[in-house]
């Protein structure tokens, strides 16, 4: 009987000690992803001069009507050129078209001169990064923050990064007036957008609603290393910090087989630094 406690109480011990150094183990991790997170976020930040000079009339001129109205009613004249959006987002994800969705938390961030985000994900036990940053763009998927289990750095990631960036400017709609960014006016409810950022290149088309607001936005983006179509759909227009701004997204490959819905997301916080 004696033995037989002292086994149980050494199985309790290890168990403990296991549990115990996985947590320290999850800790780690969300300590080291957040580490990198922030360093990418002080990078993209510091390219922006935040001189907080305000959106006029004037900065509109350039534009396209449909582009123009746009702008007015989402609220853009007399919001900072240069400030920083920092967004919270909740939803799923899922990386096969019969696969499973995975829950996610993300946090965003966004500049509008240069354009360019860094975006942190935790599907547990999956962290994802993704950025573009001076038009280099960067996938990196990682087992808790601690072993990265793919790295993508391509010039195909350059320019599918740099297309989500382009695609992602209704949720701060002071990156459409950049002049990294040329329109040519399809009709009063499409107008295409191409970007330069940094040697990268990309383009798309945005189409309007009845009311005047983007609900969709179409491009060719990399699937791996296949160029595929690609919808990006947003609703549900809500005030944010004096934006109105989509707080629902989804993401759709129009692939030849049929349309595969990847992500969607809603905002779950919005702020302007």
């Amino acid at each position: 009987m004696p033995f037989n406690l002292t086994v149980k109480k050494m199985i309790a011990l290890v168990i403990v000690v296991l549990v115990f150094a996985l947590v320290i183990c999850v800790f780690y991790g969300y300590y080291h992803f957040n580490v990198l997170v922030e360093k990418d976020k002080e990078e993209l930040f510091n390219h922006t001069g935040n001189s907080e000079k305000l959106v006029t009339k004037e900065d509109l001129d350039h534009l396209p009507n449909n582009m123009k109205d746009y702008l007015i009613k989402v609220g853009v004249i007399g919001k900072c050129k240069d400030c920083h959006a920092i967004i919270k987002q909740s939803g799923q994800i899922k990386q096969k078209q019969d696969g499973k969705w995975a829950n996610f938390i993300a946090k965003q961030f966004v500049t509008a001169k240069p354009i360019g985000f860094v975006w942190a994900a935790r599907a547990f036990p999956v962290f994802v990064k993704d950025k573009s940053i001076e038009g280099v763009g960067e996938v990196n998927i990682s087992f808790l923050g601690l072993r990265s289990i793919a790295v993508h750095q391509s010039k195909e990631t350059n320019e599918s990064a740099l297309g989500r960036c382009l695609g992602e400017l209704t949720l701060y709609p002071i990156g459409f007036l950049n002049n990294d960014i040329t329109w040519k006016y399809i009709d009063e409810n499409s107008i295409k957008a191409t970007i330069t950022v940094g040697g990268t290149t990309t383009e798309g088309v945005f189409y309007f609603d009845k009311n005047g607001l983007i609900d969709r936005f179409e491009s060719k983006r990399y699937r791996d290393e296949t160029l595929e179509d690609f919808t990006g759909k947003v609703e549900n227009y809500q005030t944010k910090c004096g934006l109105h701004i989509p707080t629902k997204m989804k993401a759709i490959w129009n692939l030849k087989n049929g349309d595969f819905e990847y992500f969607n997301c809603n905002i779950i916080d919005y702020r302007i630094e």
